[in-house]
C-alpha cells in the first residue's frame, strides 16, 4: 500500500493528520464519524500522548499500515465488534444507528464508550488493522457504468471492474437508483429493480441530457481484478463487508444488504460474477490480455487511485496502449480524485466522472468529463460533458468515428 510521506511529519503526526482529514470528510456528512476520527486525533495529539495508553496502543496497532487506511480500518474494525455484539461495545452501540443505537453524537460519553471498545478489543483491533484490507463496496458506485452505458447503441457488453473487493458493483443493473434534482424530483430510474428500496442520488448542474437514454445493453460478462478479492462465503464475510459503513448510515447499511441479495442472484444464474487477484498496476497488462477477445468492453474504476503508489497515473497509459490494439470498441469510465487532473472538485473529497472511449483498431479516443461525485454516490454535479456524451451517442453511427 502507498504510504503518504510529507515531510516534517513523522509517523505520529502523520496519523493525526489522516484522523483529522478523515473528521473533515465526514463533517456534515457522518456526524458520528466525525467525532469518531476527531477524538482519535485529539487523542494522540494530547500533550500527554506518550503515557495514554489509547494513543501508544493506536502507534503500535498502526504498525507499517499506509497512515491513510488506519482511521478507516480503526473504525471498520469497531463496526464490525459491535455488529457482532462483542464484549465492551454496547455502551458505543448506543450511538450506533446500524445497530438501533439513538443517541447523538456528542459529549464525554461517547469519547469514554469509543475508548472502552477499543481498549476492551486492542488485540482483535490490531489484528484487524494489521491484516485487513479496505473493502470499498459502495453499492451506490454501480451507478458510475449503469447512468454511461444507457446512452449506448450496444448489443452487449462485458463488465470489467478493476479494484472489485467483492464484485457488488458489477451486479448494479439488478438493483434500482434514482436521481432526483435539489428538489426531489425524479430525474431518472435506472436498473431491473422496482424503485422502492432504491439507491438516490441528488442531481446538481447540467441535468437536461439525462432525459435521452436507450435500454441496457445484455450483460456478456462480469469480470472483477482485486488485490485479494473478498469472498462472501460466510456470514462472517457479510458481517465484515457491512462494517466498511458508516454506523449512522443506516440506510447504506440496506442498500449493501440489497447488492448483496444481488450478488448471490446473478451467481446462480449464465453470467455470475468471476473474480480475480489483480495486483494494479503490475499485473493490469497480463489481466487485460485475458479478457475475452471480442464483444464491447466497459472498464471502470471507482475511488481506488487513492490506495496506488502512482495515484493511478500508469492505469491510463497502461489503459491506452492496449485499447488501441483492440478489433472491438473500449470504455473506460472512473469516479477517481482528480490527481493531476487540472480541476479543482466543487467538494472537498469529491471525485472526477470522467468516460474515455477508443475506437476499434486504433481510430480514435475520445474523453469526456460527465461531473463530479461524492465518493459514495449520494450527490452528483454533471458537467457540460454529459450532454456532450449524450449527443455523441444519439446518431446512428454513434461511436463508430472520431
Amino acid at each position: 500500500m502507498f504510504e503518504d510521506i510529507t515531510p516534517g511529519r513523522d509517523r505520529a503526526d502523520r496519523l493525526i493528520y489522516r484522523f483529522e482529514r478523515q473528521a473533515s470528510f465526514a463533517a456534515g456528512y457522518s456526524p458520528l464519524y466525525a467525532h469518531l476520527f476527531q477524538a482519535c486525533a485529539g487523542w494522540m495529539a494530547a500533550p500527554g500522548r506518550d503515557t495514554d495508553p489509547l494513543a501508544r496502543w493506536l502507534l503500535s496497532a498502526a504498525g507499517e499500515r499506509s497512515s491513510f487506511d488506519v482511521p478507516i480500518l480503526l473504525l471498520a474494525g469497531l463496526h464490525r465488534l459491535v455488529l457482532a455484539g462483542s464484549p465492551g461495545t454496547a455502551a458505543l452501540a448506543a450511538y450506533y444507528p446500524t445497530v438501533g443505537g439513538l443517541r447523538p453524537p456528542a459529549g464525554d460519553g461517547l469519547d469514554r464508550a469509543l475508548r472502552q471498545a477499543i481498549l476492551t478489543n486492542q488485540e482483535a483491533l490490531a489484528a484487524f488493522i494489521q491484516t485487513a484490507n479496505v473493502q470499498t463496496n459502495e453499492t451506490g458506485r454501480g451507478l458510475v457504468w449503469l447512468l454511461p452505458l444507457t446512452y449506448l447503441p450496444w448489443d452487449e457488453v462485458c463488465l470489467v471492474d478493476l479494484g472489485a473487493s467483492a464484485g457488488l458493483n458489477l451486479v448494479a443493473e439488478q438493483r434500482a437508483f434514482r436521481l432526483v434534482d435539489e428538489q426531489g424530483t425524479v430525474l431518472r430510474d435506472l436498473g431491473l429493480a422496482r424503485p422502492g428500496s432504491q439507491f438516490t442520488t441528488t442531481c446538481t448542474g447540467e441535468l437536461a441530457a439525462l432525459a435521452a437514454y436507450r435500454p441496457l445493453p445484455r450483460i456478456a460478462g462480469r469480470i472483477g481484478g482485486d488485490i485479494l478479492p473478498f469472498s462472501l462465503a460466510t456470514p462472517a464475510d457479510e458481517r465484515t463487508l457491512m462494517a466498511y459503513v458508516w454506523a449512522d448510515q443506516p440506510l447504506r447499511l440496506a442498500r449493501l444488504r440489497e447488492g448483496i441479495d444481488a450478488w448471490r442472484q446473478v451467481q446462480r444464474r449464465d453470467v455470475p460474477v468471476q473474480l480475480r487477484p489483480l495486483n494494479l498496476p503490475d499485473e493490469l497488462p497480463a489481466f487485460l490480455a485475458q479478457l475475452p477477445p471480442a464483444g464491447p468492453l466497459l472498464l471502470y474504476n471507482t475511488y481506488m487511485t487513492t490506495y496506488l503508489p502512482d495515484r493511478g497515473a500508469a492505469l491510463g497509459e497502461i489503459i491506452h496502449a492496449w485499447a488501441q490494439t483492440q478489433s472491438r470498441p473500449v470504455l473506460w469510465l472512473q469516479w477517481e480524485p482528480p490527481h493531476g487532473y487540472g480541476q479543482v472538485p466543487p467538494h472537498f473529497g469529491w471525485c472526477a466522472w470522467l468516460a474515455d472511449y477508443w475506437l476499434p483498431a486504433g481510430a480514435g479516443r475520445q474523453h469526456w468529463l460527465l461531473g463530479w461525485v461524492h465518493p459514495h454516490g449520494g450527490t452528483a454535479q454533471f458537467a457540460a460533458g454529459l450532454a456532450d456524451w449524450a449527443a455523441y451517442w444519439a446518431g446512428p453511427s454513434a461511436g463508430r468515428s472520431g
